[in-house]
């Protein structure tokens, strides 16, 4: 039997010495031409992925502006409040689009509304709008007084819709009728795709596509495009380690660059850059050296030398509309390709082809007899995890680690599943994940416990054969069990005829209440099932009592280095044991206490029996029976 490290090793080094007698064949002059290949191939994917992403975007907005600017919603009317129609259409187009910052729509009159998501802006952004904690949504609404004043009402939503705040911003001075991009569409009647700008309310990079109102009323409809982020992808998408990408529109703006974060910068402290950075403004570098010689064509490949190094460049012209066109420059440095190349070279290509063609076979059963062996290895490790039953023989294999790490999962699974038929399964489960203690102590925290005992237990065991009453109250045991697990509760322990069961630890349930409650009547439900079962067989039936309370209890582990028990202590789990016995007095079946009952009474219906102090308590309780589920 070999082992794994030395069966690996021999196939790694029999691919790496085929590898190396093949590619000592490669001949310089192939050198060059694989590298400019290959830079031209990644620079065609770059400039693909990269416009692709721009033009997908600006093509939905400008779909979603379309459609809109016909909307009777937006359109056939210039008077805006907070319950208008057009607020939720706005909030629904957000959505198609999740790179989109704002919609908006601006009036002749100058009424304005704007919805803006807010999950997408940075802490300085949401700043600038003075957004509280937990908004998702702002809503800016303009509307003209008869004095001409345009006053702004902005409005914080959280994600649900509700209103957190509202802002009056009686001097914003914000007319959309002298922004470039109501003037710009009303002049054109048409959409137009703005060139690359700082925002005026958040100071962030964004695109706008604007178009024409076409209902009763004169307007503009927009939307804006973040740029913050775009730049980086376009950086990530560059051809080569030292490679370069840029993209300009037809006015020579910026709307991906290296440094297109020092550019927002610019805008937003010099006021002689109102807008983001010109190529006219380039005095420097490899790209303005490029571009100095280019003639505007809509192609322009090339290669250039500077500072003793070699670039290959590609510029490409691309339409994203009728009146909107970028330029996308991909710069390549040669060396980036040549590297790799040049380390195949040296092994030798062409024999390595030739050796891995006559190894594919071998090392392709050997790869796949391991790899079956590992599938299977994994599969049953995953089953740690959900506590499903074991395997009924563990993974063979020729390999002896392999074989030993098969042996090891099985047993592991096997122990591990018979734990978790002693323990409760979540348990179990923060055992195997780590995520609770396994040492000694608790936390105090909120619990809901339930307490059952079978009526006149001890006579029915006085005159029961030992055996058929073991088989009986298994049976019972785990028809309540099954009770209790559907609501999630923590079955903590067996007490003779009694069972313990807590709820909201170890995971927290905000409904641990109601939880209880459900498990106690279905528990009821299911014991007289059972019970029915019982004297059709001639055994004596058992009825079931229940007690619940809800309170702080301290949770964890109880025992010894050696031994220990997940478990609940403290007097909201006494309450809850002394209001099962409490049933016997008040002929009753299910006792819940007062916490329970104002926790619940929207949900379960419930008969007041009176004030009690229970045994072991010094304050008295009110009591109430529960009767079944709804108000």
């Amino acid at each position: 039997m070999f082992t794994f490290r030395t069966s690996i090793t021999f196939a790694v080094m029999a691919f790496i010495a085929a590898l190396a007698g093949l590619l000592i064949f490669i001949q310089f002059w192939t050198l060059r031409l694989a590298a400019e290949e290959a830079a031209s191939a990644r620079m065609d994917a770059a400039s693909a992925e990269t416009l692709g992403r721009l033009q997908n975007e600006i093509s939905k907005i400008t779909s979603l502006v379309h459609v809109l600017s016909s909307s009777s919603s937006v359109a056939d009317s210039e008077e805006r409040s907070e319950i208008g129609r057009a607020i939720p259409l706005f909030k629904t187009a957000l959505l198609e689009v999740p790179k989109m910052d704002s919609i908006y729509v601006g009036y002749d009159n100058g009424a304005w509304l704007q919805v803006r998501p807010l999950n997408q802006l940075n802490g300085e952004e949401q700043a600038k709008l003075r957004a509280p904690l937990g908004a998702s949504v702002s809503v800016s609404i303009i509307r003209p007084t008869s004095s001409g004043a345009l006053s702004m009402r902005r409005i914080f939503e959280d994600p649900q819709g509700n209103e957190l705040e509202q802002l009056d911003l009686w001097k914003y001075g914000y007319d959309p009728r002298n922004r470039f991009w109501y003037i710009d569409v009303i002049k054109a009647d048409r959409v137009v795709i703005s060139s690359p700008y700082v925002a005026f309310s958040i100071g962030a990079p964004v695109i706008t596509v604007s178009a024409p109102l076409r209902g009763k009323v004169r307007g503009v409809i927009a939307a804006d495009l973040k740029l913050d982020d775009f730049s980086d992808f376009v950086y990530a998408q560059r051809p080569g380690e030292h490679g370069t990408a840029l993209i300009f529109d037809q006015a020579g703006m910026l709307i991906a660059h290296p440094d297109f974060a020092q550019f927002v910068a610019n805008a937003m402290t010099h006021p002689s850059h109102p807008q983001l950075f010109n190529l006219k403004e380039m005095d420097g570098g490899l790209a303005a050296s490029i571009l100095k010689a280019w003639n505007g064509d809509g192609q322009y490949d090339g290669s250039i030398r500077e500072r003793g190094l070699d670039f290959l460049f590609r510029l490409r012209k691309f339409k994203l509309g009728e009146q909107f066109s970028v330029n996308v420059l991909m710069i390549a440095q040669q060396d980036d390709f040549v590297k790799d190349i040049q380390k195949l070279q040296r092994v030798g290509l062409i024999i390595a082809v030739a050796a891995c063609a006559a190894f594919v076979p071998a090392v392709w059963f050997f790869g796949s007899k391991i790899s079956r062996s590992l599938k299977t290895i994994t599969v049953q490790a995953g089953k740690l995890q959900t506590l499903r039953a074991p395997d009924s023989s563990p993974v063979g294999s020729y390999i002896k680690e392999v074989q030993e790490l098969g042996l090891t999962v099985s047993l592991a699974q096997r122990a591990i599943w018979s734990f978790s038929r002693f323990v409760p399964k979540e348990l179990v489960r923060r055992v195997v994940d780590n995520s609770i203690s396994s040492e000694l102590g608790g936390v105090r925290q909120e619990i809901t416990a339930l307490f059952t005992d079978v009526r006149g237990f001890t006579t029915i065991a006085e005159s029961s054969d030992p055996d058929a009453l073991m088989h009986q109250t298994s049976r019972y045991f785990t028809v309540l069990t099954e009770a209790f697990l559907a609501e999630a509760g923590t079955v903590d322990k067996f007490i003779g005829d009694a069972v313990m069961v807590f709820w909201n630890a170890p995971n927290p349930q905000p409904d641990h209440v109601e939880r209880a409650c459900r498990a106690a009547l279905a528990g009821k439900i299911a014991s007289e099932q059972l019970n029915a079962q019982f004297e059709s067989e001639g055994l004596q039936p058992f009825f079931t009592r229940f007690g619940i309370h809800v309170g702080e209890a301290v949770v964890g582990n109880l025992g010894s280095a050696e031994r220990m028990n997940y478990t609940a202590l403290g007097s909201t789990v006494n309450l809850a044991a002394r209001l099962e016995g409490l049933n016997k007095e008040h002929g009753t079946v299910i006792l819940a206490s007062e916490d329970v009952y104002s926790r619940a009474r929207y949900c379960f219906r419930f008969k007041e029996i009176g004030s009690v102090i229970a045994k072991g308590m010094t304050k008295a309780t009110l009591i109430y029976e529960l009767i079944e589920a709804g108000a």
